[in-house]
Formats: C-alpha cells, structure tokens, sequence
C-alpha cells in the first residue's frame, strides 16, 4: 500500500468493478446492501470529513431541525438505531454543543433532547455538502432510476423494518 506522509493512500478502482470473482455475491440483495452503505458512508466522508459528523449524526440534527423537544428513545427509533446507540451519538453531540439534554419533568429515567443555535447553525452549514454526497452517491442513475430506485428501496424498507435489530418508528 502506497503511503503519503505516514497515511495509508486508498486504491479505489475507478468505474466498473472490472473482477467478480464470487459471483454468487453478487447476486446476494443483502451484500449489495451493505457494499452502498460502504460506499455512501466513503462518499459522506470525503464531502463532510472536514465537519468530523458522521450519517448518524447528521440525521439526528435533521430530526431535530424543526426544535421540538424529543427523548431519547423516541429520538433513535425515529432514526433507525438502538437506543444503547442512539445515547452514544447523542453525547457526542452534546459535548460538541450542538444538542441539549435534560431529565424530563413527568418521567426521571427519560432524557429529553433539544438542538441549539449552534446545532441549527452546523446543519444549515453542511447541508450543501452532504447534499453533494447524496448526488454523487445517485449520479450513475437516470432521473427516472433515481424515481424507480427511492421506490423500491422505500418499498423494502418499509416492508421490513420490523425484521430490523433498531426498527424506526414514527415520529
């Protein structure tokens, strides 16, 4: 592996993958899965690897854009994470002042959640760039792909959240 100033330098492949040597994998909906979100979680960090956020987080603060007050529980299952997760990322965030966290009133043991100014102001200043995330992670697709892909992906997610380990709920 080539290295640049003591870090490790990617290889990537441009393009095509040019060698499917197991090609039963290839045809296997759940590797496939994973092998986008390796891709899309490579395409945020180029974009957004400067702001040190990360998806999770970032969708946490666009939950919380519109300034209701939410628990923690409610908070992660509107994301998609466990709850053990969910309080992690939501830390983090709050020792970076982008967060608030209190005892609700009615129950102790439930931590409410609130985004701050400064929060708001990270979001708005990020946005562009994990939007170019989003395009560049789409951009091999038509306009009508990109309909028919948000389809059917939706279709499966909606299908089988309850199969998940973290199944979102509504918010």
């Amino acid at each position: 592996m080539d290295t640049d100033s003591g870090s490790a330098k990617k290889s990537a492949r441009p393009g095509k993958v040019k060698s499917r040597t197991y090609d039963e994998l290839w045809n296997r909906p759940g590797y496939l899965v994973r092998r986008l979100h390796q891709i899309h979680v490579g395409l945020f960090a180029e974009e957004c690897g400067s702001e040190d956020v990360t998806p999770v987080q970032s969708a946490i603060l666009t939950v919380l854009q519109s300034g209701e007050e939410m628990d923690q529980l409610t908070l992660s299952t509107s994301v998609g994470i466990d709850r053990t997760s969910g309080a992690d990322v939501i830390r983090r965030l709050e020792r970076r002042g982008f967060v608030t966290r209190q005892s609700s009133k009615f129950d102790r043991r439930a931590k409410l959640v609130k985004i701050t100014d400064e929060g708001r102001a990270f979001i708005r200043r990020v946005r562009p760039w994990m939007a170019r995330a989003q395009e560049r992670f789409v951009a091999p697709l038509t306009d009508e792909e990109r309909e028919e892909f948000y389809r059917l992906i939706n279709k499966l997610v909606d299908a089988n959240n309850d199969a998940s380990r973290a199944p979102m709920g509504a918010l």
